[in-house]
């Protein structure tokens, strides 16, 4: 507690001197609007985030790869665009930039205003359909009770093959979009839950993309609240 209070209030302190450099350094060319959604950050990113937070310059920009980069953007996440993020129970507001992203904000607590949580949470549903896998050579069939959030762009590609299949539906995903389920420890037979276009469904995941599995065999009940900092 003593650690995240500090971290606070350094933070706080930091954010006053950058708010006031960020307005006179504002383009007009930029969306400097905040996404509705809460971004659930990867391990690896997390790490990266946490080293920052214990640094002596925790607001300085937060240099990402191109993958991550390009993680961002697949989920409509623009250069400028700030967003909710959490790490040590503390929300922070975070700003995309062209280099990475920058803690700008650690004192909204009470303010956080976000619709939702992607790529990844708790889901309130289990599946029966799921029991009854066993696992083989090269496949983990458990159960993973997390709800996932495919991009726009992937929906459409879900979409398209449940309308195109009755039955066994195969969804082709290219090398990126599954190395962004892996990145999130989702692997090749693992079962979880997908909201695509409004509907629920079941998706397993295979070694070439993803399986639809008929909405009518999930059913709702009680799971755990979502611990982020777990993921």
């Amino acid at each position: 507690m003593n650690s995240a209070k500090k971290t606070l209030s350094i933070l706080a302190m930091a954010c006053c001197l950058v708010f006031v450099s960020s307005a006179a350094m504002a383009h007009s060319a930029h969306d400097h609007s905040t996404i509705p959604y809460k971004w659930v950050l990867s391990k690896s990113l997390k790490a990266k985030i946490d080293t920052r937070l214990n640094s002596l310059n925790p607001t300085s920009v937060i240099g990402l790869n191109s993958f991550e980069q390009k993680k961002l953007a697949h989920y409509d996440i623009k250069v400028e665009n700030k967003f909710n993020t959490e790490i040590r129970g503390i929300n922070l507001l975070v700003k995309r930039t062209s280099a990475g992203m920058k803690i700008i904000d650690a004192t909204r607590v009470s303010r956080v205003s976000y619709t939702d949580q992607v790529p990844i949470k708790k889901a309130n549903m289990f599946s029966k359909a799921t029991t009854s896998h066993s696992n083989h050579a090269g496949h983990d069939h458990s159960y993973l009770p997390y709800e996932w959030t495919f991009s726009l762009a992937t929906q459409d590609k879900i979409v398209r093959g449940v309308t195109r299949n009755e039955k066994s539906i195969l969804i082709g995903l290219n090398a990126f979009e599954q190395s962004i389920l892996k990145e999130y420890g989702i692997k090749s037979g693992n079962t979880f839950h997908a909201t695509v276009k409004g509907k629920h469904f079941l998706i397993e995941k295979t070694s070439a993309g993803a399986k639809v599995i008929s909405q009518e065999e999930i059913h709702n009940v009680a799971m755990a609240p979502l611990n982020t900092e777990n993921m």
